[in-house]
């Protein structure tokens, strides 16, 4: 320090004469800054060689990984959910082994860390002809969940579900290279495996049944979790608005959709969007008037989206609650909607949702203001309750 101190003013005194005292200041501090660049290079090289010779150790190796690994872990557990952190400790604890999921017995099964219920699914399957022919069929078994797959799947005595096969020829030299999946696509030899097809009935068919039509584990959950909740399936058309079940795989199902409406709910029931009126009258003991009236509101309406309004019919309350249960709507039935800035004043003061004072302040709105954009825009004009305006949403739109 010294000496930098003496070549500094020695520095000051020769050279800055002719200079301010701040331009030699500024000079000084540059000349500083760039020692202490030049000093810190240097002690980052020494430090960067020290490193190097500290990581050729291989013990400090194995330190780091397992510091990053269990970094990993720490930030892999604060994902998990319960159950997934119960299956890992579970399986921290048992001694795992190769097996075949198409001939493990029920105890090897056990051994595994399988519940009893999981056996079992497995159990109902196989006894049904049902095959695990990779490793990804034993995931989509009902019941497994995927970190417990992740952890069996090592051990499952199954090819992947895409293989490789290498060929060589004399020389030792690959030939070819081939996937399984695009050249050799096996097919079920006997109708009860999986994807095999047979005819039931959305509302009582079982969870292994469900698998056996190739539907995965998460759209059954989803599905009984449906059907738990209340949900009916009156037409097969309600079966494929499911969201899983895309065209192909109704196109599949279809002809094996077999509805027994009698089983679920207790005798004859009919479709309110498509019975006649005679039928009504034979098949439901309605009068001539409470048909003729129910047909020209549907009619006029473009349909009905529950049984209910059958008392907006103008049939009286206790008749149509009467009737209701003989008649349903398919949950998937559309509504075709009406433009409400669209439809012609004749038009709406003649529609059943609207009478002519109502009519009137809506048309006064669209000529004032413009398009009505949202059933809030209805709501501001104080003409209709709130009955009526949930009615109006379903068969009209804003926009």
């Amino acid at each position: 320090m010294k000496r930098l101190k003496q070549l500094l003013d020695y520095i000051n005194n020769h050279y800055f004469f002719d200079t301010t005292k701040r331009e030699r200041r500024q000079v000084l501090l540059v000349f500083t800054l760039s020692i202490i660049l030049l000093a810190g290079n240097k002690i980052y090289s020494l430090a960067h060689d020290y490193v190097n010779v500290i990581i050729k150790d291989s013990t400090y190796i194995n330190y780091l990984h397992m510091a990053d690994s269990l970094m990993n872990t720490a930030k892999d557990n604060d994902t998990l959910n319960r159950l997934d952190r119960f299956i890992i400790n579970r399986y921290k604890n048992l001694n795992l082994f190769n097996f075949d999921p198409n001939i493990a017995d029920p105890d090897d099964l056990e051994q595994l860390g399988l519940t009893f219920k999981q056996i079992n699914t497995l159990l109902n399957y196989r006894n049904k002809g049902g095959k695990f022919t990779c490793k990804d069929d034993f995931k989509k078994l009902y019941g497994i969940r995927y970190r417990q797959f992740q952890i069996l799947r090592p051990y499952i005595s199954l090819p992947e579900k895409d293989t490789i096969e290498i060929y060589y020829s004399s020389s030792g030299k690959t030939n070819n290279i081939v996937s399984n999946s695009s050249t050799k696509k096996s097919k079920p030899t006997d109708d009860t495996t999986k994807n095999a097809l047979f005819k039931f009935d959305p509302n009582f068919i079982s969870e292994e049944d469900m698998y056996r039509l190739g539907f995965y584990t998460k759209q059954i959950e989803s599905f009984i979790k449906m059907r738990n909740d209340g949900k009916k399936y009156y037409t097969k058309q309600d079966f494929a608005a499911l969201y899983f079940v895309d065209d192909k795989k109704y196109k599949q199902l279809e002809p094996y959709i077999n509805i027994d409406l009698t089983k679920l709910l207790g005798h004859e029931a009919y479709n309110l969007n498509t019975i006649t009126a005679e039928e009504l009258v034979s098949k439901i003991g309605m009068s001539d008037k409470d048909a003729r009236k129910t047909i020209e509101m549907r009619t006029a309406l473009g349909g009905f989206y529950s049984v209910y309004q059958l008392s907006d019919c103008g049939i009286e309350y206790n008749l149509a609650k009467k009737y209701s249960e003989y008649l349903f709507v398919a949950s998937s039935f559309k509504i075709n909607k009406i433009n409400i800035n669209d439809i012609s004043e004749d038009d709406l003061k003649s529609h059943p949702l609207f009478n002519a004072k109502q009519a009137d302040v809506v048309i006064k709105y669209r000529t004032e203001k413009g398009r009505l954009m949202h059933i809030e825009d209805l709501r501001t004009l104080n003409r209709f309750d709130k009955n009526e305006l949930k009615k109006i949403e379903r068969y009209f739109s804003f926009k």
